[in-house]
């Protein structure tokens, strides 16, 4: 599914849940109200991902869980669609570890499926 990964920054302040909703507040100014959300952790892996898919997109947060304590979330990539599909949530969650090796390749991306380009965890 062809889509475009743009490099963002931010450390999230605050996971606040109720009943009605889950907000995810970002440094600086960013609101992430969360449709959908999957935890990402490679087996063995000392660091975690979040796919969020939100009101205002689909984004990527990370975690260093390395060291006495885990570093805050901070909040990596955000992923744009070409053209929303009710398919493109779950296809991500399926390849993620695929897809972010790519994404952490070059900045902003035009990707599209494309099972010869490999796998594994790419470094921050």
């Amino acid at each position: 599914m062809r889509h475009t990964a743009e490099r963002r920054t931010g450390e999230v302040l605050n996971f606040a849940t109720s009943p009605e909703s889950y907000t995810i507040y970002i440094d600086p100014d960013i609101r992430l109200d969360v449709a959908r959300v999957q935890s990402k952790q490679a087996l063995g892996s000392l660091e975690t991902y979040m796919w969020i898919q939100a009101v205002q997109g689909f984004f990527v947060l990370y975690q260093d869980l390395r060291g006495e304590r885990p570093e805050p979330w901070q909040l990596i990539f955000e992923i744009t669609p070409d053209s929303f599909s009710s398919s493109f949530f779950p296809y991500i969650e399926d390849e993620f570890f695929r897809l972010l090796e790519e994404w952490q390749k070059v900045d902003s991306p035009s990707l599209e499926n494309n099972e010869d380009s490999g796998g594994g965890l790419g470094g921050e």
